[in-house]
């Protein structure tokens, strides 16, 4: 599945340089109704969701992608208002999780779930799936990640930050490992990003597809336009991590 994630230009530079994409916590999400969607009108129950939400925002995060590029909100919202870019990634089907959006909570019996300590992967994924409908136009695709199971630094400020690796290289035997594969780039229709400027977080080994953009004034949507390829000159070994 081909899927889109919105950043600044700053965080797309470091993203390359590092080969790693920040892992959103739950509670970092930018929709303060995260995990309730769901119709709980009993008080006691919505303290017990609360903090299981909790214990899942310890043990999970989430990546969050687009399904498309052409909406210009998206670009106003998500990419420093348009001067960002928005990464390109293949992502395995079997990784994505569509969001759904509905304008009324859903029902859901969530008093045993919560009793034995957890829900079954159906109701964890419609509860981390659901948004109300105002939502609708990010058309979002989602890929949850344990967090145990990647990267982790201490930042500046003693906070755990995770991140999920990517590679500009195919799917191989080892594509289990290698969850996000970065295939291009696509520079916002205000975006100062030079060739030269992205050339300097590749690697020598690396070739990278950047896209430019520009407004199809006919349909108010972002539409593609020239596309290059842009080739790394970093060494191997000046490859290094960084929070």
């Amino acid at each position: 599945m081909i899927v889109y994630h919105f950043t600044s230009s700053e965080f797309a530079l470091k993203a390359l340089r590092d080969r790693r994409l920040k892992i959103a916590r739950i509670s970092e999400l930018n929709n303060p109704f995260e995990f309730s969607a769901a119709d709980f009108a009993d008080a006691d129950t919505r303290i017990k969701l609360e903090a299981f939400k909790n214990q899942a925002n310890e043990r999970y995060g989430v990546i969050c992608f687009c399904e498309n590029y052409h909406d210009p909100v998206l670009w106003s919202h998500y990419a420093d208002g348009h001067r960002g870019v928005a990464l390109v990634f293949e992502i395995p089907d079997d990784h994505a999780i569509r969001v759904g959006y509905q304008p009324e909570h859903f029902k859901l019996d969530a008093d045993a779930a919560i009793q034995c300590g957890s829900f079954d992967e159906a109701d964890l994924t419609r509860l981390i799936s659901t948004k109300f409908s105002s939502w609708g136009y990010e058309k979002e695709i989602r890929m949850v990640c344990r967090l145990n199971d990647h990267f982790c630094q201490i930042d500046a400020k003693g906070k755990k930050v995770y991140f999920e690796s990517l590679s500009l290289e195919s799917f191989g035997v080892d594509s289990s490992t290698d969850s996000l594969k970065l295939i291009g780039l696509i520079r916002g229709v205000r975006c100062d990003l030079t060739p030269m400027d992205i050339t300097g977080e590749l690697l020598a080994v690396d070739t990278l597809s950047v896209h430019d953009t520009q407004l199809d004034l006919s349909s108010f949507q972002v539409i593609s336009g020239k596309t290059y390829p842009v080739n790394g000159v970093r060494s191997f070994s000046a490859c290094c991590f960084r929070v």
